[in-house]
């Protein structure tokens, strides 16, 4: 073996002065071979059997090499590895340019995680360009020298960490080619690339739903779709993302999906609808932010969220998945400003689908204050300012139903005072003596008409709407901290919509006063490995914050927008967190709780081991109903170990209120073995004024047969009717780089026909991606 440095292969160059950029760094090679010669006079250097040649951090293996001098090249043959940057190149001959780290090759295999690649010809980075281009080049992401699937492309370019462009491109399942593409661009992410789904469920019947996603430029993500539906007919469209919103849902998206829906009149559950639903379905949304000026990020911008649907039922028909999240999508334009001390927006939310109960805000100004000091006083102010014309519109099927109601009751009192029909044992009976109704109170049905009549009144008007408070933070003995707080607020509403009701304010008084401590102590002796014990120490902070709320009353005449909706939870009573604007009453409540946290050492930091957060609230002016005392609520979280934690979030009427109803919502996850694990979640709701009962059980398992085979389950029965709404249950298969799932599905919709799904998938490991979720349900995909 000869060792030999350049300064030992070119003595001459080497001590001459006025050296070049070439001769400097062609000092600092270091060639070994079995047989090694230079020329002095052409600048030469000849290695022959197991020849490696060092640069810097590059390193050549081969069996023969011939360095020039004077163009800086190492020309490397015969069974070529090259090692540069932590990346391992081989070839039957590659060039390498010492002096800009260029390097080109033939039949050159190499790998970029997670891509592994041939080329007949390639250049790779060089100290101006990370790019790497190739001829002829095919790459796979299965790490096998005979991988089931590939790409070769006629020319490809490599961008490390961002994308591959290609040309001429065919697609391989192995020896067997299935697409072509004159061109396509690749990000290195697993969004792009082949995406299908087939299956059977019975809404759908059987279907195949295909996708494909691509790059346009360098800023755009497309993934079309082209779906087929047995029960439905064809059905496709386009979604693009915005790369620069990339990992926001809300910003930077528009889809667009038409379907030819050949059964418009059978709703997904299976029933027949009345009204008409035109065969042409459609949805178009559009969410974007645009930073003005722009295109960089500022502090003012306007969000745009625009939600256009053919009909109220497509999302249910289509996409369940989403229906359940968002049934009734919003449509608004905000033009926001950021400020350090809040923002100022100007929101318009409008009725683009007429089949939706909206109410409207064209447009609403408003002004909101963070929590701000006020200079060295150790006060602090907060508060809001909005003024907009609001109105409410009900959709066209409310509208219908509630005049189909306002119809069929006064046609019963008409009768009733004609004496066509009559009253018989609290029944309604007709002249035949059929009976009509039972039950029948002609004055509650009179109320009953008078309150649909000013539903379908206009509703609508102006509102100017402020709020400010001031608060104190402070500790009284360093152990009792107190914040107490007081605003001041007030309303007007002027172009009523009613003509019977002038404008009006209203003035709102508000104060209030959070106390809390916090108490600990420490057991540094308690360890229990098992249950991921390593010392405890116990935090108990009891709390109480009571506020007091004075306004005006606003007549029974007057139709609020911003009013109560039913809820099982507690309402905010900190003002400017009360949302329902228009709905703001007398109160005086207190909320009394305390908090109970064990801590652990874990992983050289604090582990919240166990949690218990108890409250309750007691109110001395209820604003909503008679009570004293609210539910006692309990928030439990325990996390021992990373495969174990349980969490039981409950409230039961523990104090005789009328309002008695409970509800308890738990989970457990728990992974005994390194094969199995299970998930069981429990949801209980009983009587509650507003809401049906529920007693929902579900379970989830997965089971690792082998290092190649998985089999999991889903089950939720709701014992209250005693149905078992769904069973789903996917045998798994490892395959190399790719993952198949076979299953079906089993939903119980309540209305007589089950509906039965199939599903099968097939995952890429790595891009070109074609899957499925695992818990996949129809409509959820897309």
């Amino acid at each position: 073996m000869v060792c030999l440095s350049a300064t030992a292969v070119f003595p001459a160059f080497a001590q001459t002065d006025g050296l070049d950029q070439v001769v400097e760094k062609a000092q600092n090679i270091q060639i070994k071979s079995n047989d090694t010669s230079f020329d002095e006079v052409l600048g030469t250097a000849r290695a022959v059997g197991d020849v490696e040649i060092e640069y810097g951090d590059v390193v050549i293996r081969c069996q023969e090499a011939e360095f020039q001098q004077s163009s800086g090249k190492i020309y490397a043959r015969d069974n070529v590895t090259v090692y540069k940057d932590g990346t391992v190149f081989s070839g039957e001959e590659i060039i390498y340019d010492t002096t800009t780290g260029e390097m080109t090759a033939t039949d050159l295999r190499s790998g970029l995680y997670p891509l592994f690649y041939q080329a007949n010809d390639l250049a790779v980075p060089t100290d101006s360009s990370d790019v790497i281009e190739m001829n002829e080049a095919f790459f796979t992401t299965h790490d096998s020298s005979n991988p089931n699937f590939r790409i070769r492309a006629k020319r490809m370019k490599i961008f490390p960490g961002d994308k591959v462009t290609m040309k001429g491109v065919k697609f391989y399942a192995g020896e067997t080619p299935i697409f072509w593409f004159p061109y396509l661009s690749q990000p290195l992410d697993d969004e792009l690339g082949y995406y299908f789904v087939p299956g059977y469920s019975t809404p759908w019947g059987a279907f195949l739903l295909n996708q494909y996603g691509f790059m346009i430029g360098d800023h755009t993500l497309a993934q079309a779709h082209l779906d087929y539906r047995t029960e439905r007919g064809i059905a496709g469209g386009i979604e693009f993302k915005s790369e620069r919103f990339r990992g926001k849902e809300n910003f930077g998206r528009l889809n667009l999906y038409f379907a030819s829906d050949d059964s418009p009149q059978e709703s997904y559950s299976g029933r027949a609808r009345t009204e008409p639903i035109d065969s042409d379905r459609y949805r178009v949304n559009f969410q974007h932010r645009v930073y003005l000026p722009g295109p960089e990020k500022s502090t003012l911008y306007l969000d745009i969220d625009i939600n256009k649907l053919s009909d109220q039922y497509f999302y249910e028909d289509f996409f369940p998945a989403e229906y359940r999240t968002d049934p009734q999508p919003d449509n608004i334009l905000n033009l926001v400003k950021r400020n350090p001390w809040g923002t100022i927006s100007l929101l318009g939310r409008f009725q683009l689908n007429d089949f939706f109960q909206t109410d409207e805000r064209l447009p609403e100004l408003a002004i909101d204050f963070i929590r701000t000091p006020l200079a060295d006083t150790g006060f602090f102010y907060n508060g809001y300012t909005t003024a907009g014309i609001l109105e409410e519109k009900l959709g066209d099927q409310g509208r219908a139903n509630l005049i189909e109601q306002q119809t069929l009751n006064q046609s019963y009192l008409d009768g009733l005072d004609a004496g066509t029909y009559t009253l018989r044992n609290g029944s309604l009976v007709d002249a035949d003596g059929t009976v009509l109704e039972e039950d029948f109170d002609p004055d509650t049905r009179r109320s009953v008409v008078d309150g649909i009549t000013q539903a379908l009144e206009p509703r609508g008007y102006t509102r100017f709407d402020t709020y400010h408070e001031v608060l104190y933070p402070g500790s009284i003995g360093g152990w009792l901290n107190v914040v107490p707080r007081a605003g001041v607020g007030y309303t007007n509403y002027s172009s009523i919509d009613d003509p019977d009701i002038d404008s009006f304010d209203r003035t709102i008084a508000h104060a209030g006063v959070e106390t809390s401590m916090k108490f600990s102590k420490q057991y540094p002796n308690v360890v229990n490995s098992t249950l991921g014990i390593d010392g405890l120490m116990h935090v108990f902070q009891p709390y109480v914050n009571y506020s007091l709320v004075s306004t005006d009353e606003i007549g029974s005449r007057f139709t609020p927008i911003d009013r109560l909706t039913p809820t099982t939870r507690l309402r905010p009573i900190d003002l400017p967190l009360y949302t329902p604007t228009d709905d703001i009453r007398d109160w005086q409540i207190a909320r009394i709780g305390a908090q109970n946290r064990l801590l652990t050492r874990r992983n050289g930091g604090t582990h919240n081991w166990l949690s218990l957060n108890t409250y309750f609230d007691s109110y001395i002016d209820d604003p909503e109903f008679n009570r004293d005392f609210s539910n006692l609520f309990n928030e439990i979280q325990w996390s021992p170990l990373p495969w174990l934690s349980a969490r039981v979030d409950s409230q039961v009427p523990v104090f005789g209120e009328e309002m008695d109803f409970t509800e308890i919502n738990s989970s457990v996850y728990f992974m005994p073995t390194d094969w199995f694990q299970f998930g069981v979640g429990y949801y209980e709701l009983n009587d509650h004024p507003y809401f049906r009962n529920s007693d929902l059980i579900s379970l989830s398992t997965y089971t690792r047969l082998s290092d190649q085979w998985g089999f999991s389950t889903v089950h939720r029965f709701e014992a209250d009717d005693s149905t078992l709404e769904i069973q789903q249950y996917q045998l798994h298969r490892d395959l190399a780089s790719w993952t198949a799932s076979i299953g079906g599905i089993i939903r119980d919709n309540r209305s007589g026909d089950d509906e039965y799904g199939v599903l099968f998938s097939l995952t890429l490991k790595a891009f070109p991606k074609v899957s499925v979720p695992v818990d996949f349900e129809p409509g959820g995909g897309q």
